[in-house]
């Protein structure tokens, strides 16, 4: 226990009808403290939350997952609700790549099953390229890499497409209105209508996770990428998409599975990029029937 300092309280879960604990914790990794929930035993599938949320993002996954194995998420450094060790001067995707390695190092478990969703697919693939020893799968539903897309046929329209519906989010930001532009953003690639993420379960963890808005768009811009570096990654990879999701997201995916050495993509019906919030029950099938290959 000397790599992380922990604190945690006990609650009740029922999984699949099997009792099982989550434990809430805090770990110490270069010189953040990282807040993470864990549940169940076994091989941990360690769970990394998109850009305006955190851990609670996965909420519903911890009793299905658990059930066999041991299912683990954070909230990444500067999202959340805790305090933040600096001014956001190292809101950096380097930083969140170094947590990542770090945090699976402090699991001191062996090597994971990792599920990533939008912005933190690209830092769970910098962080297998660095560190392969650490992961055994991934799991990316629509992980963003802009580098990919940005030669790609078709990408410029798709891009173009997508950054359309950012005006009102970034009319926001730019007004210092960090609430609402994180709603505005959730409503834009999660297609809801104007308002609309105000009526959603998750607007208070969209709200409160406002404040990474600004230090997230002014981050230096994302480490070269291209399918040549993508095929160094030989775990076992799947990228999931929404059917209803943009396209720049849909060429993404692809572009992933395709380049990667052992990479396939399946997916989701009836869903677009905000999938894993929207069914819960479809996405943890997927993961599930993954692993069961894979192990």
């Amino acid at each position: 226990m000397s790599r992380f300092s922990v604190t945690y309280t006990a609650a009740l879960a029922i999984a699949l009808g099997q009792t099982a604990i989550a434990e809430t914790a805090e770990m110490q990794v270069n010189g953040a403290s990282l807040t993470y929930v864990s549940e169940g035993e076994g091989v941990p599938v360690v769970f990394v939350h998109g850009a305006i949320s955190d851990l609670r993002a996965w909420e519903a996954y911890g009793p299905i997952i658990s059930d066999e194995r041991r299912f683990v998420a954070y909230s990444q450094r500067y999202f959340g609700t805790g305090d933040w060790p600096d001014d956001a001067t190292n809101f950096q995707r380097t930083t969140h790549v170094s947590d990542l390695i770090a945090f699976v190092e402090g699991l001191d478990a062996g090597p994971v099953h990792l599920v990533t969703w939008s912005y933190s697919g690209e830092i769970g693939v910098h962080a297998m390229l660095d560190r392969p020893d650490l992961f055994r799968s991934a799991v990316h539903y629509e992980p963003v890499l802009d580098n990919l897309v940005s030669g790609a046929p078709g990408g410029a329209n798709a891009t173009r497409d997508l950054f359309s519906h950012f005006g009102p989010a970034v009319m926001a930001a730019q007004e210092d209105r960090p609430e609402d532009a994180a709603l505005r953003f959730i409503e834009a690639v999660f297609e809801l209508p104007e308002g609309g993420a105000e009526t959603e379960p998750a607007q208070e963890m969209w709200r409160q996770n406002g404040r990474t808005v600004a230090p997230y768009l002014a981050m230096d811009p994302p480490p070269s990428l291209d399918c040549d570096a993508l095929g160094a990654i030989t775990a076992p990879t799947l990228v999931v998409q929404g059917a209803q999701s943009f396209t720049r997201f849909s060429i993404m995916a692809d572009l992933v599975a395709a380049c990667v050495e052992n990479g396939m993509t399946v997916m989701l019906p009836e869903v677009n990029h905000g999938g894993p919030y929207r069914a819960p029950d479809k996405f943890s099938a997927v993961i599930e029937g993954f692993l069961s290959i894979v192990e």
